[in-house]
């Protein structure tokens, strides 16, 4: 997409390290679900959707925490890519459902109540969010997706908290 390439983000469970150590992520909170299984972490669609990249995504149940490591200090350029592949069928109650989180960014709230698909104007459109960063001595990006129980409560837990389909960091420095 745009030139960039990503690390695909397949994963089937709770928490990962990439094997070049350079990202990782953690999910946390439970699915209540007795059908949940690894499988509830990475949704897809069956759709056509504007581009490949929002195709999957992963879906936590409370808290999705993505880190950045050996990252030179400075500023960079994080951006967010959203698509609501989840609540978005039209023959079932999955359209009616609303998705609400919070993101934060190094430890900062960035953005407060944030529904991917009322910002993007419906289910299966994209849409992206654009944060400056910068990260210090310790190397590290911290990105996390929070869902504080806003949104729908009644739909089958295993559909509530963050979804994200893609984040691409690009440093605004030039390297050595």
């Amino acid at each position: 997409m745009n030139g960039s390439d990503y690390v695909k983000d397949d994963q089937k469970r709770s928490y990962y390290v990439s094997s070049q150590n350079n990202w990782a992520y953690s999910c946390s909170g439970t699915f209540k679900s007795e059908t949940a299984n690894s499988s509830d972490y990475i949704k897809k669609t069956t759709c056509e959707i504007s581009d490949d990249v929002y195709v999957t995504a992963r879906l936590c149940p409370v808290s999705l925490k993505y880190y950045g490591f050996c990252l030179r200090q400075g500023n960079y350029t994080v951006t967010l890519h959203f698509a609501e592949i989840v609540y978005s069928e039209g023959d079932d109650y999955n359209i009616l459902g609303e998705r609400v989180f919070d993101i934060y960014i190094q430890d900062k709230r960035v953005q407060t109540n944030f529904n991917p698909k009322k910002a993007a104007r419906g289910p299966k459109k994209d849409f992206s969010l654009i944060y400056n960063a910068s990260v210090n001595k310790d190397h590290m990006l911290r990105i996390h997706l929070y869902w504080a129980g806003k949104g729908s409560l009644f739909t089958p837990p295993a559909t509530n908290g963050p979804l994200i389909s893609a984040i691409s960091v690009t440093p605004g420095m030039k390297s050595p």
